[in-house]
Parts: C-alpha cells; structure tokens; sequence
C-alpha cells in the first residue's frame, strides 16, 4: 500500500471517524495552526524551542501517556494532513524534566559551559522518545489497513473499540495487558534507551568539551545505564498499558561496594515476541495463525507536524 492519503476515499466504510479513535485521545484534537516539521539533520540542528512550557504537560502524561505531547492522526481521519503531531509547548515542558533529570546527576561534572551540547542532547533524547513511540501507531493502523483492503473486513475499529480501554487486571504476562499497543510503543521507545550503541553516541556529544574524567561520567551515566532506570521511572507513572512495558523487561539489581544499588534493564526477546503476536491476533480478530506485524518490512515513517 503506497498512497495511504488514498485509502479513506477507496474504503469509507474502514475510516468512520465516530468508529476509528486517536490513541490516546479519542476523538480529533484541534490540529489548527500545525506546520510541517523536518526530521533532516539539518532541520534539527537548527531547531530552537522559542515557545514557553505548558505546565499542564507533566499531570496530563499522568492520564494519557506520551500522547500529551506528541499524538498519531490516521490517514483514516485527516487523509490530506495525516501523521505524527507533537505540541511545542508541551515537547518544552517535557525536555525540561529531562534537562532536570539528566542534570540532577551530571551538573556536577559539567567543568565546562556546554548548554548547547546539553540542549541537542535533551532534544534528541525526547524527540526520539516521541516519535518511535507512535510509529508503533502508525505500524499498527497500516497493518489493519492492508488487511482490510485484501479482506473486505473492518479489523482497526473493532480492535480499538474491544482494547483501547479493555478492563484493568493484573498483569503477569504480556497476554494480560489490555492496552497492549501503547504497552509496546513506550517497549518500542524505551529500548533505544537501553541500546548501547545509542547511548554511546548521546554521551560522545561531550567528547573534547569536557575533562576526560567528567566526559567518562557522561559515559557512565547513558551507557551504564542510569538514565535508563530514570527512565524507567518516569514511564512507569504513566497508565495501565503504558506502564506495562516493563513486561518485556528483565530487571537485574546488584549492590555496590559503598551499598549503592545497581539497577540495570535488559529487554526479552521471548516476552517482546509473544507480545508482538497477541497485539497481531486481536487485531486481526482473534485468528491464532496472524503474522507478527512488527515482522513486516519497516514502513517509511510518517510525516511529523508541530502544533
């Protein structure tokens, strides 16, 4: 399926918006005034959040996850205008707790004035929070889609009306979590953060800036994985579903010599999987012989807006 702006006029009967919901929200918000943002990395290099924070942002993940900030509109919905759309004043409130967080550790080991530094890395950090998170949306509505199309069988709305907001229980196993795309959008976001080779690169910004002794602080810091149990933290306040990303988690816990308790995350690839698959059979019905979705070829991302 290429033109995805074209499938509402091919299958009205698949894109009925009082049927079809924007995670997280429901309903459309107001998409007035939003501008056309570019992922080019000169694009955001140049970046400047010029706008104030909305205080409003930190409560409101508390209800709605990331989706306070950055939100998935379909195709299904606005075909002309469709993707991902992220509030500025709500992506500054957001950057500034992970300029608090990242700070309340590393400010000490700052020798050197490297604000500028500081302000890429906290963009990028949130940013890519942001956008993998609902690509994983994006993922989901194409694949319904292409079922759809091949199948004459409505398979997204059902699936959001029957899970969006499924009972709470205890959750054991990733089979238990109700809202189990948004469980695996925050997995999809969070793993970057646990990933190395992506830590490495945020921490060598400081490279040549610092002391070589602060620099292997910064090191210690995203690679050692202290950010990512920061992290960890902040998801985890989120919602049921949401939080239940640690359901693809191994969580290993040592004790320093000075009694400091190590946290380290590591994700399963047995729970990730069999997670990937439940969300793969509800939406497409209940069909125990569905396809892993998230094993398709990775589609072009889609367009990203400011609002």
């Amino acid at each position: 399926m290429e033109d995805l702006s074209a499938f509402a006029i091919a299958h009205p009967e698949f894109c009925d918006p009082k049927a079809v919901r924007v995670p997280g929200h429901g309903a459309v918000p107001n998409l007035e005034g939003a501008r056309p943002f570019e992922l080019t990395a000169e694009a955001l290099s140049a970046y400047r959040m010029d706008v104030s924070k909305d205080s409003t942002t930190l409560p409101n993940m508390l209800k709605i996850g990331p989706e306070a900030v950055a939100f998935y509109m379909s195709f299904r919905l606005v075909p002309d205008r469709w993707g991902i759309y992220i509030r500025e004043r709500a992506l500054r409130a957001l950057k500034d707790e992970y300029h608090r967080i990242i700070w309340r550790d590393l400010g000490k080991y700052a020798d050197q004035n490297v604000d500028d530094v500081a302000e890429k890395v906290e963009t990028t950090l949130v940013l890519d929070y942001l956008l993998a998170h609902n690509r994983v949306h994006f993922l989901v509505d194409k694949a319904a889609a292409e079922w759809e199309a091949k199948g004459g069988i409505a398979r997204y709305a059902p699936y959001q009306s029957t899970w969006y907001a499924a009972p709470p229980k205890a959750t054991l196993v990733p089979e238990d979590v109700g809202n189990l795309e948004e469980a695996l959008a925050n997995m999809e976001a969070f793993r970057q953060y646990i990933n190395p080779s992506y830590a490495d690169g945020v921490s060598k910004l400081v490279e040549g800036r610092l002391d070589e002794r602060n620099v292997n602080e910064w090191k210690a810091f995203f690679i050692g994985g202290r950010f990512a149990v920061e992290m960890a933290n902040v998801f985890s306040r989120q919602p049921p579903g949401w939080k239940d990303f640690v359901r693809f988690l191994n969580r290993k816990t040592s004790v320093g010599s000075t009694n400091y308790v190590r946290i380290q995350y590591s994700y399963n690839p047995e729970m990730l999987e069999r997670g990937q698959k439940e969300l793969s059979r509800r939406l497409a019905g209940g069909a125990p012989d569905t396809p892993n979705l998230f094993k398709t070829d990775v589609a072009e991302p889609p367009p990203v807006f400011l609002l």
